[in-house]
């Protein structure tokens, strides 16, 4: 059976640009944020990143087919349906549903579920980095629909407390649970990229033989929600950080959020 690597963190982190290039090995399988597929009903049709509508996706057919409508589809029930469809085909399937606010408590559940055959892979961006492209993000929303944004200080405030609840839920896992959790921090990854995936594949998979193909000529990708960077052609070389904020972010911005999340950012090397 595949093991289980989720993503844990809070959004605007780089997660799917990260599933997609740990899907240049072979041995993974990756699913996109896979908690976004229990909110279907709501939204537009999704189209996989393997070219296909999600209903006629090999990995994800079973979930809209009539004989499963009836079924009280849980996180957890999606991912043992995955795990399924992927059969032994793959060493690990990876689910980037991150931590944010309705999904603090979901690695302590999955890893009831899935015991053993379940990895967190903590990913964490310097805050400063986060906020700006959240609020670059509901500006370009409140313009389209020409509402008005809450003074920055509140902005910044709500986007910092859930950049701390998200991560913290993934220390405490960590802490609960070392043997099943994996720090990684967004900036080594761009910067050293064949070097902080060789060390993950070891840790994740250490039985699996360790080998790396562009994602674009592999058929295991199967991001059905998420970004819309995962339907983009990525190579390693492509694969750069992202400094936008540096220039960009007002400076009162960046000293509410650095005063703000000062103390994780010390944990996490970003002071």
């Amino acid at each position: 059976m595949p093991k289980v690597v989720y993503i844990g963190g809070y959004g605007h982190s780089g997660s799917t640009v990260l599933e997609y290039i740990m899907a240049g090995s072979p041995a993974v399988l990756a699913c996109g944020e896979v908690i976004s597929s229990l909110r279907r009903g709501t939204r537009k049709p999704e189209t996989c990143t393997c070219g296909r509508e999600g209903h006629e996706c090999a990995v994800w057919g079973f979930f809209y087919s009539a004989s499963n409508n009836g079924i009280p589809w849980s996180h957890a029930l999606i991912l043992h349906a995955l795990v399924h469809q992927a059969g032994n085909r793959y060493s690990a399937l990876v689910d980037s549903s991150k931590t944010a606010w309705g999904s603090l408590c979901t690695p302590f559940r999955l890893k009831r579920e899935f015991g053993p055959d379940f990895m967190m892979v903590h990913l964490t961006r310097e805050p400063r980095a986060v906020c700006w492209s959240v609020l670059k993000q509901k500006n370009r929303r409140a313009k389209r629909s020409k509402r008005r944004l809450p003074h920055y200080v509140l902005r910044c405030s709500w986007v910092v407390l859930g950049w701390w609840l998200a991560n913290l839920s993934c220390d405490l896992f960590g802490i609960i649970h070392p043997r099943h959790y994996l720090r990684l921090r967004y900036e080594d990854f761009v910067q050293f990229p064949i070097e902080t995936l060789r060390s993950l594949y070891e840790t994740l998979l250490p039985d699996a033989r360790w080998e790396y193909c562009e994602p674009s000529v592999c058929d295991n990708r199967h991001q059905l929600h998420g970004n819309n960077v995962r339907y983009r052609d990525i190579t390693i070389s492509d694969l750069k950080e992202d400094l936008k904020w540096q220039r960009e972010m007002p400076a009162e911005y960046s000293r509410v959020v650095s005063s703000l999340s000062y103390l994780l950012c010390v944990r996490y090397g970003y002071v």
